[in-house]
């Protein structure tokens, strides 16, 4: 438990926490390190996958808008051509049969045609070239709009021979011939667009594809690494305390070792190897727990973490995580919790006999650190107030006290002095100076 003493330098040694060239860490914090590192590239990589991901799919969005746009424009330019020649069929079969049926399609095919063209001309607004040859069909489909009209005009007004004969010159064909020439080449502009698009968007879903495994694979990789680091921590939660074990993982720092003041309660049952020989194995274990089970929650209690259980005993340490003032007067209330828990524990139990126990209390700098390779690793706490301790609990046993306390805790916990008397100022083992001790009044 107790750490020695350099005679060279006459301060605490403790067995050194780094490696001997000074340069490489402990294995341990190399791995954690990796494993930082490796979530932290994980997770860079899968930011960026999910903004290229993101960006493709609004490039997508955009090449289905302008596939949208391009079948619309194809659509618009068929529904004008269909309604000129629907409106110059109902003309041509109205001159020559005189049947006034054939006004109706052809009224409805230049409805079409005046209908498309405002939006034939909104989709190709962005398209320079498209604009250029609707420049140029606009004028040739009124042309042929007042060709038709004229015909009619000259039939309504008894002329019919005139309307056919007009007709039958071609000034009209050839007007038709120029604006299907005019739309075919719009048609086939917006047919290359569109297989550019095609294109382009083919190529989009491969690479959404690409990006979908690969953000699969990065999931799956940053899944491992969070069962890997749950499958660490819950090693460490079964070795260290739950107090230490989050340090540990948050920066390592105790994987190195820190001095620092602490207050220390070292607790041990008397006669134990009396009970264990009067007593079969199972009810031995069943003794052990509870006693544990009392340590364990006074210490919580308290605000005190058990560095560790030998056996039929305990040390408890406060001041871990982070030292604070009452520190001491913590410890001294865990030991008057812990001496009521086993007082209210032979009275439910009525065993004879008595479970008695004894404690140390004291404080000073110490070590404290995790040791152990990674696969067993250990909490710890050396120095001389941990031997100090362990020797005022056995002192317990001559002065025949429950607890016992130092002159460093008796000040530090600022405890009422009528509550504690003195009962030695002997120097303790592997002592020279006097040290005061207190025991309890009553």
């Amino acid at each position: 438990m107790g750490g020695g003493t350099d005679p060279a330098r006459g301060r605490p040694w403790f067995p050194a926490l780094r490696r001997r060239d000074g340069r490489r860490p402990w294995p341990g914090i190399q791995r954690m390190r990796a494993s930082f590192a490796l979530t932290a590239v994980g997770a860079v990589l899968l930011l960026l996958v999910g903004s290229a991901n993101a960006l493709l799919l609004i490039w997508q969005n955009t090449v289905q808008e302008r596939i949208a746009r391009t079948l619309a424009v194809d659509g618009h330019l068929m529904e004008i051509l269909s309604g000129l020649q629907d409106s110059e069929t109902g003309q041509r079969g109205f001159l020559l049969s005189g049947d006034p049926s054939f006004l109706a399609p052809a009224a409805e095919g230049r409805a079409r045609v005046v209908a498309d063209l405002p939006h034939l001309e909104a989709e190709t607004q962005s398209d320079p070239g498209q604009q250029a040859r609707l420049a140029a069909l606009r004028p040739a489909i009124g042309l042929k709009l007042a060709e038709l009209d004229r015909t009619l005009d000259l039939d309504r007004q008894g002329r019919r021979d005139e309307a056919v004969a007009l007709v039958r010159a071609g000034d009209g064909k050839a007007t038709m011939d120029e604006i299907r020439r005019i739309i075919g080449a719009m048609r086939r502009e917006e047919d290359a667009l569109l297989l550019t698009h095609q294109r382009h968007a083919h190529r989009i879903e491969a690479l959404v594809g690409v990006g979908t495994a690969l953000s699969t694979g990065v999931m799956a990789l940053l899944a491992v690494l969070a069962l890997r680091e749950a499958g660490r921590r819950a090693a460490l939660s079964r070795f260290l305390p739950a107090e230490v074990a989050p340090l540990l993982e948050r920066g390592g720092s105790l994987r190195l070792g820190q001095r620092r003041r602490a207050a220390i309660a070292f607790v041990d049952i008397r006669d134990s190897t009396l009970i264990a020989e009067r007593s079969d194995p199972e009810a031995v274990a069943l003794f052990v727990t509870e006693f544990r089970r009392c340590v364990a929650q006074a210490a919580r209690a308290t605000g005190g973490v058990i560095d560790k259980f030998i056996g039929d005993g305990a040390l408890v340490v406060f001041g871990i995580p982070q030292a604070q003032d009452d520190d001491a007067a913590k410890a001294v209330d865990f030991a008057l919790a812990l001496e009521q828990r086993v007082a209210q524990w032979n009275q439910r139990t009525g065993r004879e006999p008595q479970v008695r126990i004894g404690i140390g209390v004291h404080c000073g700098d110490v070590f404290v650190g995790v040791v152990g390779d990674d696969d067993r690793l250990e909490f710890t706490v050396l120095g001389d107030a941990v031997n100090v301790a362990a020797r005022l609990e056995q002192a317990t046993k001559a002065f025949g006290a429950t607890t016992l306390i130092s002159q460093a805790v008796l000040d530090a916990a600022r405890v009422p002095a009528a509550e504690w008397r003195e009962v030695s100022r002997a120097a303790l083992p592997g002592r020279r100076e006097a040290f005061p001790v207190y025991a309890r009044e009553g």
